[in-house]
């Protein structure tokens, strides 16, 4: 289906070789995954190296700079089979992952070696952390938890059903692909720490209406958060949020399923605030949709109302906040300043 923008239409474009489409994830690196990443795309560069099962890419996450995340990336487009192909490769990726880890680490410093602004990255986020130099640093990483990532032009239910069975911290971003009759692309994408009611359609050429500073500051609040918040209608709240102690068909970030501790609940009009908080247990693939349903550890607890200084500002989606400031702050809209 066409979208229209600035005046023009772009027709959605079936990708159907792969290598282009890794091209494409390279080129919008630093926009979908952020400028303190560093993406490595060496699945050819490191074939012969003893390591068995090869991705497309490893993704270094220094948004906090305390807490460096590796990331296994997988390329894909749509007509690949989500079980045969996709699902078989990242569970290849999962089972070897704790055998390979020293030599994965070794070939990643080996790479990043190689081109100073890797490196310079490297040593940036190094010198915000408490580690003592960046082969400790990059350790970090490397020897974190397994978290996987899937870049792919269109998900459907059934790649969400391979990946759930897998049950390992595995999640899809959407890359979507446009061009007009004038030759011109646009990208649409999901980010490594999505927000909902953040536009996410981007031309290559053109410059985020959000400038790079206010992007970086929303980027790293939202980084720092521990708390999502989702609008709540009377209904879905006292039944589920109150009664079953759980809310479902969440949209979360990649990097944000391991950094959330809390879910609040804004009621929207005419309540139009914050009112209840509750401490989660579990966060689970909400059916083959691609959205979570969180579960709570116990009944959510009523906290002081948090209304909007500006009602135009009513959250359209989840929004993540830090659980201190929230509490702190007499406003939600002073909860999410950057």
């Amino acid at each position: 289906m066409p979208i229209f923008v600035n005046n023009t239409f772009y027709d959605k474009v079936s990708i159907t070789n792969e290598a282009d489409f890794e091209k494409i994830v390279k080129n919008l690196s630093e926009q979908i995954f952020g400028p303190d990443t560093i993406y490595l795309d060496i699945k050819r560069k490191i074939k012969g190296n003893g390591i068995g099962s090869i991705p497309d890419g490893y993704l270094i996450d220094m948004t906090i700079a305390d807490q460096p995340k590796l990331y296994v990336v997988e390329n894909e487009i749509v007509s690949h089979d989500p079980f045969k192909h996709i699902g078989i490769q990242m569970l290849k990726f999962v089972t070897s992952f704790d055998e390979e880890r020293i030599k994965i680490r070794n070939i990643l410093m080996s790479e990043i070696s190689k081109k100073k602004e890797h490196l310079g990255k490297l040593e940036k986020g190094c010198s915000y952390s408490t580690s003592r130099n960046i082969d400790n640093y990059l350790d970090e990483a490397a020897f974190s938890d397994f978290r996987g990532l899937v870049i792919i032009d269109e998900a459907k239910s059934e790649l969400y059903k391979v990946l759930e069975k897998i049950n390992a911290n595995i999640s899809v971003i959407e890359l979507k692909t446009y061009k007009s009759s004038e030759g011109d692309f646009l990208y649409e994408f999901d980010t490594l720490y999505e927000e909902e009611e953040e536009i996410l359609t981007r031309r290559m050429d053109e410059r985020d209406r959000m400038s790079p500073e206010e992007r970086m500051r929303r980027r790293a609040r939202r980084a720092e958060s521990d708390t999502i918040i989702v609008p709540a209608r009377e209904e879905g709240f006292k039944a589920e949020f109150l009664g079953n102690n759980q809310w479902f068909s969440i949209r979360i970030g990649a990097a944000m399923k391991d950094r959330i501790r809390y879910i609040g609940a804004y009621q929207v009009a005419p309540i139009s605030a914050v009112t209840h908080i509750a401490e989660i247990k579990e966060i689970k693939p909400y059916q083959d949709t691609g959205k979570y349903i969180v579960i709570f550890k116990g009944p959510a607890e009523e906290i002081e109302s948090k209304k909007l200084k500006d009602s135009s500002k009513s959250p359209q989606g989840p929004v993540y906040v830090k659980y201190s400031k929230l509490l702190e702050s007499k406003f939600f809209d002073e909860a999410i300043e950057c």
